[in-house]
């Protein structure tokens, strides 16, 4: 098959999702549009045809892809368009997450040539697969490209894909509901140079005050503003947070897991 057009589709509020799904996109010759949906999903996403393919990425949060993307997924219009979904975790696990994507991008009207899980450095510290993904990782994601590209001209006819077998359970994993909110916390370092406010995905910070969050019910534990603060500003001091870092580093922090891939 002979592709006529390339996208990418990701949410990436700390780029290690972004720098997964563009290193496999690198190794196409085609022109790529991208759609970036970290700061703004309302943004016009067009319908895809025959002979394109869509490159999706998403983080894993809590083994699913994260709830504020699943409708920007399922209103997705494709017709037998190809598309390569792309999870990437902390090092824990990715459990459902990439069953899900793989299965409403189906939904859509997509047909998956290939999939892979892949590992980024954890929101809550570089304790937590620190530094990932790192040049191996990357190197096994070009590759998972090369090898995806040459399925794709190997193949004379979209009904010559076969159904992957893709890790994960359905019913998937429930999200588990809290009652206990938190959130990033100002120092008073904070300089007020804004630039938190402008990697918040989610707009909690606020605009004319960044020292100030707005509605910490709305946090995802992203920790952009953490990680992008240059005053070193922005902290978590929750609890909960400080008991769950602890858990990630005891059981998660020695070993570090390895991209999984279905071709």
């Amino acid at each position: 098959m002979k592709l006529n057009k390339i996208s990418t589709l990701y949410f990436s509020p700390t780029n290690t999702t972004k720098t997964i799904v563009n290193t496999i996109a690198s190794v196409f010759t085609n022109e790529i549009t991208n759609y970036d949906i970290t700061l703004d999903r309302s943004i016009k996403i067009d319908k895809f045809k025959e002979n394109e393919l869509l490159i999706v990425g998403f983080p894993v949060y809590g083994g699913r892809i994260p709830s504020l993307v699943v409708d920007v997924v399922k209103n997705l219009k494709a017709n037998n368009s190809l598309c390569i979904p792309i999870v990437v975790y902390g090092n824990r696990d990715y459990e459902d997450s990439l069953l899900e994507l793989s299965d409403y991008l189906q939904e859509c009207g997509f047909k998956i040539v290939s999939a892979g899980a892949f590992i980024g450095e954890h929101s809550f510290g570089s304790e937590i697969a620190g530094g990932r993904p790192n040049s191996h990782d990357l190197d096994i994601a070009k590759n998972f490209g090369v090898k995806s590209m040459d399925k794709i001209s190997n193949t004379n006819s979209i009904d010559e894909l076969k159904n992957l077998n893709i890790s994960g359970n359905y019913p998937y994993k429930e999200a588990t509901p809290s009652n206990i909110y938190w959130g990033p916390e100002t120092l008073d370092s904070c300089n007020d140079c804004g630039q938190c406010k402008d990697v918040c995905p989610v707009g909690i910070i606020d605009k004319e005050n960044p020292k100030l969050i707005t509605d910490i019910k709305k946090c995802l534990h992203c920790c952009a503003c953490v990680k992008s603060c240059p005053q070193n500003a922005k902290v978590m001091t929750s609890e909960m947070y400080k008991k769950f870092k602890g858990f990630l580093i005891s059981t998660c922090s020695q070993v570090q897991k390895q991209p999984e891939l279905f071709i």
